[in-house]
C-alpha cells in the first residue's frame, strides 16, 4: 500500500473514487467555511464555477420534507446528525436524487475539534431497488391474504419448508416437512408421488387432485398445483404451490352422474361450446326436434337412460362438466 501511495496523488484517488462510485466530498472547519469536491457539485447538480460552497446552499437543495432544524455551519462540529445520514436533494433541474451522508470530526494536534469532513455517495439506485423489493414483498404478503386456498413452499426432495398462510388453518403444521404425503390417500398416493417426481425431474407444472386425511380422520378432497421458482441460471431454487379445498365440487361432479340432467343445463352446455341445435344433433344422434324439446324445460325433462348417457358423453367428450351442489341450483362449466 505504501508502494501504490508513491504512485499516485491524493486527487487521483479522489477523482477516481468520485467518478466511479458517485461520490463527492465536503469539509467544514470550525468557523463554519466549507469546501466541496467536484464530485459533490456534481451530486447537487452546481456548477462550481457560479456557486459557492456553503451549508445554506445544502440546506436550500435537501428535500423539505428531510430537513433537520434549522441550524448555524458551524454547529455541524458539535452535531454530526444535520448531515450525517440518508436524505434526498432536488437539484435545480428538479431530479430527485437521494444521498447517503458519512461524517467524521478531524482533530488537531492539541486534541480539539478542527474541521468535519464528509463523504455522500448517491444511492438513489439503491433506493429505487429496495422500493421494489419492498412493493413486491407487500404485494406477495397481501396475496398471502386473500389467496382462496393454502400456500406452501417446497424443495425438489418433497418436503413443505414453508407455509406463508398457514395461521389461516392451524392445523396445516401437520403437511411440514414430509407430513403431506403421509396424509394421503392410500388411493391417491402412488399417483401423486408419481407426479411430484415428474414435475421435479422436468421442471413442468404439478397439478394433481388427492385426498387427504383430516385431524378427525375423514378425508377431503384438495387440488394441489405448483410452480418452479428459478435462479437466475435455470436451476430449480424451490416450488411454490397451492392446495384448495375442492370437496363439495368433487361431490357434486361424483353426483353428477346419477343426477338427471336439466333442460337449463344442456342449454347452457351447448352455448359454451357454441355449438348449435343442428351441431348437437349430429354429434349425439339424437333428433333436432327431440333436443328442442328436451332445452325447453328448467328443470330435469323426461329422457330415457339411453339419451342420458349419449348426451353426458359427448358434452363430457367436448369438456363440458356437470354440476349437482348440494346447494344451489345445478350447473355447467367447462372441464379444469
Amino acid at each position: 500500500m505504501l508502494q501504490l501511495e508513491a504512485h499516485l496523488g491524493i486527487s487521483d484517488v479522489l477523482r477516481l473514487i468520485e467518478e466511479k462510485l458517485g461520490a463527492g466530498v465536503w469539509r467544514c472547519d470550525a468557523a463554519g467555511q466549507m469546501q466541496w469536491s467536484r464530485g459533490f457539485f456534481r451530486l447537487l447538480g452546481l456548477d462550481p464555477h457560479a456557486v459557492s460552497p456553503s451549508y445554506t446552499e445544502i440546506q436550500r437543495r435537501i428535500h423539505p420534507d428531510d430537513r433537520g432544524p434549522t441550524r448555524g455551519p458551524s454547529e455541524l462540529m458539535i452535531d454530526r446528525t444535520l448531515l450525517d445520514g440518508e436524505f434526498r436533494i432536488i437539484r435545480p433541474n428538479g431530479a430527485l436524487r437521494w444521498i447517503n451522508c458519512h461524517t467524521e470530526v478531524l482533530l488537531n494536534s492539541a486534541g480539539e475539534p478542527e474541521c468535519i469532513l464528509g463523504i455522500a455517495l448517491d444511492i438513489t439506485a439503491q433506493r429505487r431497488l429496495v422500493q421494489t423489493l419492498r412493493s413486491d414483498a407487500e404485494r406477495y404478503s397481501a396475496l398471502t391474504q386473500v389467496v382462496g386456498g393454502l400456500l406452501w413452499i417446497g424443495s425438489s426432495d418433497g418436503r413443505i419448508t414453508a407455509l406463508p398462510n398457514g395461521e389461516k388453518t392451524p392445523e396445516a403444521h401437520r403437511l411440514l416437512g414430509k407430513g403431506w404425503a403421509d396424509l394421503l390417500h392410500e388411493d391417491e398416493r402412488e399417483a401423486a408421488l408419481r407426479s411430484w417426481t415428474a414435475s421435479v425431474e422436468t421442471g413442468r407444472r404439478y397439478s394433481v387432485e388427492h385426498r387427504l386425511r383430516e385431524p378427525d380422520n375423514t378425508y377431503r378432497w384438495y387440488h394441489c398445483t405448483a410452480v418452479p421458482v428459478t435462479n437466475a441460471d435455470g436451476s430449480i431454487q424451490e416450488w411454490m404451490g397451492l392446495s384448495i379445498d375442492v370437496h363439495q365440487e368433487k361431490l357434486s361432479v361424483q353426483h353428477a352422474a346419477t343426477s338427471q340432467l336439466t333442460g337449463a343445463q344442456l342449454r347452457a352446455a351447448r352455448g359454451i361450446l357454441n355449438w348449435s341445435v343442428k351441431q348437437l344433433a349430429a354429434r349425439t344422434g339424437i333428433s333436432s326436434a327431440i333436443i328442442r324439446r328436451l332445452e325447453e324445460y328448467d328443470d330435469a325433462p323426461p329422457m330415457s337412460d339411453e339419451t342420458t348417457e349419449i348426451l353426458r358423453r359427448v358434452f363430457s367428450d367436448a369438456g363440458i362438466e356437470f354440476l349437482f351442489p348440494s346447494v344451489g341450483e345445478p350447473a355447467v362449466r367447462p372441464r379444469r
